[in-house]
């Protein structure tokens, strides 16, 4: 009789012990994901076809997804793919004597698709936005030159957007 109580003791330690084990496996599942492709469909301007605005959009996509506690995973089935559609900046500014107020306005439209096993799942479309204002006590010419902060600020803002809508 006392071997059939220490075996029936056995046996409900190790199935007590076996359950967590089992529920924190579930719960701790990683969540995997990869960058698809990234491509730079802007038409039109100074930024059409720009292979390095790609490379730049893959960087900020990485970063914004392991603040999001996913694995970046090239064999992962779920992946992200980005469409840059348009990307422009306005420059606009007043001048009075020898005072002169300057904005520069970045726009960025983007399409993301979450892919799974190679069927799209879910498609964003984002539009971001950044300003820089300067002010100068001298006439300066307009000249219109690329600034990467503001350019950055834009893009992290349609990444973290398109990241935020495909995922949540």
């Amino acid at each position: 009789m006392d071997a059939a109580i220490k075996m029936f003791l056995l046996v409900i330690t190790s199935l007590l012990l076996s359950v967590p084990t089992h529920a924190q496996q579930d719960f701790y599942e990683p969540k995997e994901i990869a960058i698809g492709e990234v491509t730079n469909e802007i038409r039109m301007g100074k930024f059409a076809g720009n292979r390095n605005l790609a490379l730049g959009i893959t960087n900020i996509l990485e970063e914004i997804i392991l603040e999001y506690d996913y694995d970046l995973y090239d064999g992962a089935s779920k992946r992200i793919n980005v469409r840059l559609i348009f990307f422009d900046i306005k420059n606009m500014g007043t001048s009075i004597a020898v005072y002169r107020k300057g904005v520069a306005l970045t726009q960025i439209a983007a399409i993301g698709e979450l892919v799974e096993d190679g069927k799209v799942i879910k498609v964003s479309k984002q539009k971001g936005t950044s300003k820089q204002i300067s002010t100068t006590t001298l006439v300066i010419a307009e000249d219109g030159k690329f600034n990467q902060q503001t350019a950055s600020i834009a893009l992290k803002r349609v990444c973290e957007a398109i990241i935020k809508d495909l995922l949540e």
